[in-house]
This record gives structure tokens, sequence and C-alpha cells, in this order.
């Protein structure tokens, strides 16, 4: 603690002699680190890093313009970091705080929008609770469900000055129609609209708009389990087949195995009636990959080029989360639904297979 006064008067000393109100000021600690080195991490790229002293304390001092979301971890990468923190880094004296209830995680203090990403995350850990608490009550567990979303909309309307606001968008944005989406990354300051995390939504919301219901599917073509390459527009124009489950997924994505069995009863049912799936893998090991389709009888088609999240198709389809699927009517070629979960994805094929 005796550290710390010096550090903050030093602060508060360079933000008086300076001639610009870009600074920023960050000082915080990691309170199990093996690591001498903090950093910096911005959308997976170091921006910056620093040596911390013998107590885990860390100082990062420089200029910012344009707010940006970033994380201060004790690794290179936020993957391979013990501790990691999410921070907004824009001008001002911030401050990393150790939750003394949850070890290893992190709040920051000191601007508004990390004040409210700090509200924001206590917000959602108590939801969470609450989730688990009515253990399978679904109709109050999918109440709990709104109003976090509902509380991520409100406050992306309230601060469109701040990149708090953006940062709410990010974790409403695919559980919403792109247009609305669109809307609301409109609404944002120029400036914020400069920020890495605005250009990463907005990219793929103009994906999303492309893929929406009434558009016409993308084409691609990708290797299947023997090696053959796929061509989607041949899965489309095969006799008989008259819808098409474009389905993003992986091995190692448990929401994706609990969705298999409406896939494999729906399959199973109107397969002879003109339904079709083309499964498309985010896996990155082909192994893997391999033993979840025969394990789990997927005998439709699929296709993966073992890229993972960098898989070609996914990109050009600005998959962001998974399960995700597009049914494409066959003979048009136009996407009619998006996003068919458990029971409605059987529902909207009867409907339309009837």
């Amino acid at each position: 603690m005796k550290k710390t006064f010096p550090l903050l008067f030093l602060s508060v000393l360079m933000m008086a002699c300076a001639d610009t109100n870009d600074i920023y000021y960050l000082h915080g600690y990691f309170h199990d680190t093996e690591s001498k080195t903090a950093y910096i991490i911005c959308s997976g790229q170091v921006i910056d890093s620093t040596k911390m002293d013998s107590t885990h304390q860390f100082v990062f001092t420089g200029t910012q313009t344009t707010p940006q979301l970033v994380y201060v971890a004790d690794g290179r990468t936020v993957r391979a970091s013990k501790n990691a923190c999410q921070i907004v880094l824009e001008p001002g004296m911030l401050s990393v705080f150790a939750r003394p209830d949850h070890e290893g995680e992190y709040d920051v203090l000191g601007t508004e929008s990390n004040n409210l990403l700090t509200e924001m995350d206590k917000k959602e850990r108590e939801l969470d609770q609450k989730y688990d608490e009515l253990n399978g009550q679904k109709e109050e567990q999918d109440k709990l469900v709104d109003e976090w979303y509902s509380y991520l909309r409100n406050n992306t309307k309230k601060h469109t000055d701040i990149l708090f606001g953006v940062v709410c968008l990010r974790e409403v944005s695919y559980e919403q129609d792109p247009a609305v989406t669109r809307k609301m990354l409109d609404a944002f300051k120029p400036r914020l609209q400069q920020s890495e995390i605005w250009k990463q939504l907005d990219e793929h919301n103009v994906k999303a708009l492309a893929t929406a219901p009434g558009k016409k599917y993308i084409e691609f073509s990708q290797t299947d389990l023997n090696g053959n390459v796929i061509a989607s527009k041949d899965v489309m124009a095969t006799p008989g087949v008259k819808y098409v489950l474009i389905d993003f997924w992986a091995s190692w994505c448990g929401p994706c195995m609990r969705e298999l069995p409406y896939l494999k009863e729906t399959y199973s049912k109107y397969f002879s009636k003109g339904f079709q799936i083309l499964g498309v893998s985010l896996d990155s090991n082909r192994d893997a990959w391999l033993k979840a389709i025969e394990d789990n009888q997927m005998n439709w088609i699929q296709v993966s080029d073992v890229k993972a999240w960098q898989n070609e198709v996914a990109q050009l389809y600005g998959i962001n989360s998974i399960p995700s699927n597009f049914l494409v009517e066959a003979s048009t070629g136009k996407i009619i639904a998006t996003g068919l979960r458990g029971d409605d994805l059987q529902k909207k094929i009867a409907e339309l297979l009837k």
C-alpha cells in the first residue's frame, strides 16, 4: 500500500502538467502470479507491456484518443494468462481491484465506462446465481434472461456517448434482429465508431444483414469426412431436396451437443420428405470432429476446414457463436429462418413439409 501513494501523486502531477486531456494512468496488481510482466492486449495483440514490482503491482501510463476495450493480463495472450481483467482503456485514473469473493477475478474503477462495466459484471453474477438456484424452473429462468437482455438494451440506448454502451450492444447484438442492431450501432458518437469493438460489431452486422431471412444464402465449398469437396449449390440442387439447414457446430461445444437430439429427430422424420442438413464444423482437431460424428450418428452431410473460428464458411456468415443455423429454401436459395433451436426446428420443418 505504501507504494501506491507516490504513484498516484506522480500521476496527478503528470496530468496537471500535461497539455492534453488524452492521458490515462492505470494502476493495479495481480495477487497471485509467477509472471514479472503485465500486458495490455487489444483484439489479440499486445499494445503495451510493463514490468511488475515484487508485490505484483503494475503501472501503465499513456495517451488514448479513442476508447478501446482491452485486457490487462499477466501473459501475452488472454488464454495463456493466469490473471486477466477486461477494461475500457481511456483517459483518466484507472485502478484494478481484485474481487475478494472471486479469486482471480478483477474489477476496474475510475471512469464512467469502467464503473458501469463493474456494475454490469456484478448484475450478471447475481442473475447467474438466481438462475442456478431456480434449478430448471424454465419459466422463471426465462424471466431472468429477459431481464438481462432488457438491461443490456436499455444501457445501449442510454450510453451512446461512452464505450460502455458499445459493450452492452456486443452482449445483446447476437440475440436480436440485425436491423435493430444496425440502428443502435449508428447511434453511437463518431469517436466511438473508431473503436475496435464498434468496428467488429459493424463488420458482423453487415454479414448478419446479408444472411437475414429473405436474403439469398452465400454459396460455399468445403471438404467432407473423406476429403471430397462439397459445394453448397450441389446440395441445394440434389433431386428431392426442398429445404437445407446450414448448421454451424463443433464437437467441443456443449450447447451444440445438446441440440443433437432435435437435429437427429427432425432429420430422421423429414429426410425422406425433402429435408437435408449441411453441417459446418468449427473444430480444430480432425480426429475429434470425426469421432463426434461417428459416436453421435450424425448421418447428414458434414464439412470442415478444421480451422476452428477461422473456418472460411463461418467467416463468410459472420459466425461469432455456435450453435448457429440458417434454413434455406433449395429451389430459390433464399434464407427463410435462422437460429432454429430445440423444438422450433421440427415445428418449422413440419409446417413447411406438411
